[in-house]
């Protein structure tokens, strides 16, 4: 791959994720769909064990007062994620 393509794709990404939203900025029982993750591999190993994977919907059930976690409903069953990994989850709109 040329450095052209490269730098041409980089600002494709760069685009597409600064388009989405996080899970973080969604609104209590907003559905989202996941586009993908912006974290290392132990947290993307972990989300993808909790069933967090893209194309998958979620629902904000619960926001937690005082920077508590958020109660995700995945699949009709309830995940809790802290605010640090929810920054993480890229989201679209539904």
């Amino acid at each position: 791959m040329s450095t052209i393509q490269l730098t041409q794709l980089t600002t494709r990404f760069a685009y597409y994720i600064n388009s989405n939203m996080r899970l973080i900025d969604s609104k209590v029982l907003q559905e989202v769909r996941v586009v993908g993750f912006e974290s290392g591999c132990r947290s993307k190993e972990r989300l993808l064990q909790l069933g967090i994977v893209p194309g998958v919907i979620l629902k904000i059930k619960r926001l937690a007062p005082f920077a508590g976690p958020l109660i995700v409903s995945i699949e009709g069953s309830d995940v809790v994620l802290g605010r640090g990994i929810a920054k993480k989850i890229i989201v679209e709109e539904i």
